[in-house]
């Protein structure tokens, strides 16, 4: 009688709107490293590490943004050394040849006032941010 109702399908209904749900959302890295999700091609790789940069760059705190990164760059490299396809290409590197003509341009327009470290720190974070929108866009156009 019960195989008839309501409640016989509602752990199918909850099961197949889950998976459906899984399919469309683009998860983080670190969701999949705390599920142990399986990562299944590059596309999906590309696609979870560009949500985690986003999120990264919504840090307000220049030290909060860069303790962030690196808890990414970790995560990215746990998942790559789990993964069952070639992923070399997906690094830092990009973003550390951009970061750093950034990094020496903003310190050396800022130096003439070493009493404005707060300005260095303000220009040291954009030259982050910058950095990493380029990452970024390089990383959602290579998809």
């Amino acid at each position: 009688m019960m195989e008839g109702s309501v409640y016989s399908n509602l752990g199918l209904k909850m099961n197949r709107t889950f998976k459906e749900k899984r399919e469309e959302e683009v998860f983080t890295l670190k969701d999949y490293i705390e599920h142990k999700w399986v990562i299944h091609n590059v596309d999906e790789l590309k696609k979870a590490l560009s949500r985690e940069l986003r999120l990264v760059l919504a840090k307000e705190s220049l030290f909060e943004l860069i303790d962030t990164f690196f808890e990414l760059e970790n995560n990215l490299a746990h998942v790559v050394s789990m993964i069952d396809f070639d992923a070399s290409e997906i690094n830092f590197d990009e973003f550390y040849k951009n970061f750093s003509p950034l990094l020496l341009r903003s310190i050396h327009e800022n130096s003439s006032h070493p009493e404005k470290s707060e300005q260095i720190l303000r220009a040291i974070k954009e030259s982050f941010r910058i950095a990493l929108e380029e990452d970024v866009y390089t990383l959602e156009n290579r998809i």
